[in-house]
């Protein structure tokens, strides 16, 4: 590969490599953590339905700052947004590790979550800026491969953690490897020319965002489906955050079982977005839906007759709905982000801002008092099924893309 923007200490390889890495690290804090809900719950002397405010308050910050890190990084450049998100991540992990009570607890993860978003959204605009044609590709491909290594390797290690030096261990953790994406990204130097918008301010530029948020929503269909991105994620969510319970405490689990099951879920979810590059060649965007709202349906039937019979039962009932969500995204995208160029960057901030934050909400909801956890998360199955339905009938007519 070559670079297109030079570096002052970093090769084209050695430049990826921290990029990657600072992305990687953070996106740990999701899915490491989830292991550790029962054990805190039961050191902190609350509830579950109390303890996933910590889980929902990393979901909403971090799509906070996903929608204003590109603005911010458009006015002032990527290098110092960048850093600054590396640097709020380490601090929000080290409040993480010492908190006291889950109050601390919550706001210090709200900390963790707006780095984190700084950081992942900015990582794949420095690798934008920073390569060109065929290294652009190549580059892209690589770093949304790897870092789909991070949910499947979270489990074991969040599991491994809890065990051997207890939850806040997970955090300790998550510090040192803050610092070390505070070194990676310290080593790369601006992609970005700042100076070409440094006429224009900070507010102008949000309030463009604004006013093209408001043409784009006028338009029934683009809305439907930024919706549908987020209505069709809500039981993915809502796993993080209960089948720790489900399976440490139901089923009886080892950490280590639990990791396999988790992996699974996650590994069902990660294939998703090939079946979806395969079934494109052939269907519309309006047809790859209906599959997709099929086998939602499915999952929930699955998840109400075998769902409780035995881990692996569950996770087998749980892998429809996974298969859909993986699909459901990379299609809805690409229709949402068919925009004239100057507010494809506004499309894309409403369909993230829509997938986080009712995906966080998703999060509380699978810890209501239900008569039991899985009984809850099929319920949000069928309700996500329900919603996603609504939806395509509403904006179908322009999921037309291929």
């Amino acid at each position: 590969m070559k670079l297109a923007v030079k570096q002052k200490r970093l090769g084209p390889w050695a430049f990826f490599v921290c990029v990657m890495g600072v992305e990687l690290i953070q996106i740990l804090a999701i899915d490491m953590y989830a292991p550790a809900l029962p054990s805190m719950a039961e050191a902190f002397g609350v509830s579950a339905l109390y303890l996933n405010n910590t889980v929902f308050s990393f979901l909403f910050a971090s799509t906070i700052a996903m929608v204003l890190a590109g603005p911010i990084s458009d006015r002032f450049g990527r290098k110092p947004v960048f850093l600054a998100g590396c640097a709020l991540f380490t601090a929000g992990s080290l409040l993480c590790a010492m908190a006291p009570n889950v109050e601390v607890l919550i706001a210090a993860r709200a900390i963790e979550a707006l780095g984190c978003g700084c950081s992942t959204t900015l990582a794949a605009a420095i690798v934008q800026d920073a390569y060109e044609g065929e290294d652009l590709k190549l580059a892209m491909t690589l770093l949304q491969s790897l870092v789909i290594a991070g949910p499947v390797l979270a489990p074991f290690l969040g599991s491994f953690a809890v065990e051997h030096v207890g939850w806040r261990g997970i955090f300790w953790g998550l510090t040192v490897g803050g610092v070390v994406t505070i070194v990676m990204a310290g080593l790369i130097s601006e992609t970005y020319d700042a100076q070409a918008n440094a006429g224009k301010k900070l507010g102008a530029t949000l309030l463009s965002m604004v006013r093209g948020a408001k043409t784009l929503l006028s338009n029934k269909s683009f809305t439907a489906l930024a919706l549908f991105i987020g209505v069709t994620g809500i039981p993915f969510f809502a796993f993080i955050a209960v089948s720790s319970y489900i399976l440490l405490d139901d089923f009886q689990m080892s950490y280590l079982g639990y990791s396999f099951i988790y992996a699974g879920a996650c590994l069902a979810n990660m294939i998703a977005p090939f079946v979806y590059m395969r079934l494109s060649r052939t269907l519309y965007t309006a047809q790859i839906m209906k599959i997709v709202i099929v086998l939602m349906f499915a999952a929930f039937a699955l998840l109400a007759l075998i769902g409780k019979v035995s881990p692996v039962l569950f996770l087998l009932a749980f892998v429809p709905y996974a298969l859909s969500e993986g699909i459901a995204r990379p299609a809805a995208y690409l229709v949402l982000l068919d925009q004239p160029s100057e507010v494809v960057g506004t499309a894309s901030a409403i369909g993230n801002f829509s997938y986080g934050v009712i995906t966080a909400f998703a999060t509380i909801a699978a810890t209501l008092p239900w008569p039991s956890f899985l009984f809850g998360l099929a319920a949000l199955v069928l309700i996500s099924a329900l919603g996603s339905l609504a939806l395509y009938a509403i904006g179908r007519g322009g999921w037309v893309a291929k």
